[in-house]
């Protein structure tokens, strides 16, 4: 009887260790499926970083895997790398899918498209700077009448800062009275006398009688220079005379009768400030060959006047209420003063 009690009790034993297995067995696999559900919490995922990191994660044997790490896909189109981490609020995520370069179709790479430019706007035409009285319709013979070209060459250099006048070499261009005037001109012109300027002497465009001939007034930065010469023809005004004197009948020239008793000065400045004379020749002016009136900052030198001895009142250079003045290796030869000061 004894016996059969033990080997009851002994039965029971092991049944109950049965059932205790299975229910351990059981309560493994729910777990399993639950926490695959779950979104891992924010102390879970900082500490799989920081096993991560500092090499103190736990080790899962063969036989337990890690219940946050997921299974390894068995597609050889999506690998999954064991190594990657969930992110938190959204799962797990894989790595980013990559884009492999186009291809030509024989295993080369395709170039990449030229970069596109912005269209340029186009460039702005060159503006001429120079401008020779020849291109504004000065002949040059020493007859015709230039005085209308030279005026036009000076309009169009007015507009333009540091423009250039140029009078060609080799040519005698017949001027009247003209005034190079601002000042609404740019700064900065240069007047390149190469050539021969001569007065006119028809007594039509004098009238009755001016006080300057080339005049340039009210300007900014304004030079003459070059080889040229000005010729003011004044020996046209030297032998005139009163008719009604009869102490000069033997002198007196009908073809002159009608020239003005008032001479007119060769070549004045006015109101000018900047302004330099280089290298030309002025000869027989009727009167003043070079004035500088109401100027400031004067540069004159290399510069030659001559007209004869016994020519009247024909001053080399007068100046007036004119200031900053600077006249070197000039050669002056004329019939009066060489420098006047008013």
């Amino acid at each position: 009887m004894r016996l059969g009690i033990k080997g009851l009790t002994f039965l029971l034993l092991l049944v109950l260790l049965v059932l205790c297995s299975n229910v351990s067995v059981s309560d493994a696999r729910t777990g399993k499926h639950w926490r695959q559900k779950k979104v891992p919490s924010t102390s879970l995922m900082r500490r799989k970083v920081k096993g991560k990191n500092g090499n103190s994660q736990k080790q899962y044997s063969k036989g337990n895997q890690n219940p946050y790490q997921p299974t390894p896909s068995t597609s050889p189109n999506a690998p999954v790398s064991p190594s990657e981490s969930p992110v938190q609020g959204r799962g797990y995520q894989g790595p980013s899918p990559t884009m492999p370069p186009p291809s030509s179709g024989s295993g080369h790479t395709l170039p990449s498209p030229p970069l596109l430019l912005p269209p340029q706007p186009p460039a702005a035409p060159i503006q001429n700077t120079v401008f020779n009285v020849i291109d504004f319709g000065a002949r040059g013979d020493g007859v015709t009448d230039d005085t209308q070209a030279f005026e036009a060459a000076w309009a169009a250099a007015c507009k333009v800062e540091a423009s250039t006048v140029v009078v060609p070499s080799e040519l005698e261009f017949v001027v009247g009275p003209i005034s190079f005037s601002g000042p609404y001109c740019k700064p900065n012109i240069l007047f390149q006398l190469d050539g021969t300027i001569l007065a006119q002497t028809s007594t039509r465009v004098w009238g009755s009688g001016l006080l300057q001939w080339l005049e340039f007034t009210k300007l900014t930065g304004i030079a003459i220079q070059g080889s040229g010469v000005i010729n003011g023809r004044g020996q046209e005004w030297w032998t005139y005379s009163n008719p009604n004197d009869d102490d000069d009948d033997e002198e007196y020239n009908v073809g002159l009768e009608k020239m003005p008793q008032m001479k007119p000065t060769a070549l004045r400045f006015y109101g000018s400030s900047n302004v330099s004379v280089t290298g030309i020749t002025i000869v027989n002016s009727s009167q003043c060959h070079l004035k500088f009136d109401s100027c400031q900052g004067v540069m004159v030198h290399n510069l030659t006047i001559s007209s004869p001895e016994n020519s009247p009142n024909t001053d080399g250079i007068h100046l007036q209420n004119s200031k900053e003045v600077s006249i070197h290796h000039t050669n002056l030869a004329c019939g009066k003063s060489l420098i006047k000061l008013n």
